[in-house]
């Protein structure tokens, strides 16, 4: 007898404060399509500002589900949030490279470091 694991994709998300994070894992294909649709093409909250996408445990990717990805970078600004991958798989990126759209999408990586934070000086000790 043999044994042979079978990985599904996964769709998960977790409201913030502020935002939305999803993280993507597994095979991301027909079965997965209606959850992205329903996660990521859904109204946003008002006080969302940034809709962070983690595909880092990506396995494979079909076009479809790429294409929900764009569509969902698209539909966030639309409604005045940022869209920002946090981190992807080397199957994830290879699927964006195949496609031609490696560079399209924003990363979180690429943004601006915040600035260097004021120092705070010493307390001075009182003499005498």
């Amino acid at each position: 007898m043999t044994a042979m694991a079978i990985e599904t994709g996964a769709v998960t998300s977790t409201r913030l404060a502020d935002g939305l994070l999803v993280q993507l894992s597994g095979e991301l294909g027909s079965e997965q399509l209606s959850q992205l649709r329903s996660t990521l093409l859904s109204p946003l909250p008002e006080e969302c500002r940034d809709v962070v996408l983690d595909a880092g445990d990506v396995t494979d990717v079909e076009f479809e589900a790429l294409a929900i990805v764009f569509a969902a970078w698209a539909w966030t600004e639309e409604q005045g949030a940022r869209f920002l991958l946090s981190r992807t798989s080397e199957e994830f990126d290879a699927v964006l490279a195949d496609n031609g759209v490696s560079e399209d999408l924003p990363r979180l990586s690429l943004l601006p470091s915040a600035p260097d934070a004021p120092v705070i000086p010493l307390q001075r000790v009182a003499v005498g």
